[in-house]
């Protein structure tokens, strides 16, 4: 039970009641598929260099971060008629934080590319395959964990990476026009 004395010294749980890990994944997550589809966008249309390449994930990423963070702050705000705390806004600036990491390896491909160690199409093949073998993991892992029956957690792998597909499929539209 928190410390209602000590305003910084409650759960890290937010008004969904989902823990800080579970939080921190969902905004990875998020955070994936805007980076997977910035970077098939860019590949789509085959006109930006690397450097535009890497300051648009960079970007991308960074936006979709802050709108988590502000997200989890508005959450609070209205689930608890108060602002957060400061160690809640501290659990929410690392969960924020966390979603920015998922651009990192896909960065520094985007950066080597922009060096002339690597062309700009292998760049964006790689980042996007990063990014897709991610999901991919993250989603078999999590039905795994589910506690659900072998054929039960097989049908719902193959339900989330369909789902992922489709995901991917609408944000590539939504970039592309």
């Amino acid at each position: 039970m928190a410390d209602m004395t000590n305003p910084d010294s409650g759960p890290t749980e937010n008004s969904t009641g989902l823990d800080e890990g579970t939080r921190a994944l969902k905004e990875r997550i998020y955070a994936s598929f805007t980076g997977l589809a910035i970077l098939a966008a860019i590949y789509a249309n085959g006109h930006a260099t690397a450097p535009e390449a890497l300051l648009s994930v960079a970007v991308g990423v960074f936006g979709i971060s802050a709108a988590g963070f502000l997200a989890e702050v508005v959450a609070h705000l209205v689930a608890h008629q108060r602002m957060p705390s400061r160690a809640e806004v501290r659990t929410m600036g690392r969960i924020a934080l966390g979603a920015l990491g998922s651009a990192s390896l896909p960065i520094l491909v985007l950066a080597l590319s922009w060096a002339g160690l690597l062309s700009l199409e292998a760049a964006l093949w790689i980042g996007m395959a990063i990014y897709a073998a991610t999901l991919v993991v993250v989603m078999l892992v999590a039905a795994h964990n589910s506690g659900l029956p072998p054929l039960q957690r097989l049908v719902s792998s193959a339900m989330l990476v369909g789902l992922a597909l489709l995901v991917v499929a609408v944000l590539l539209l939504a970039h592309l026009h």
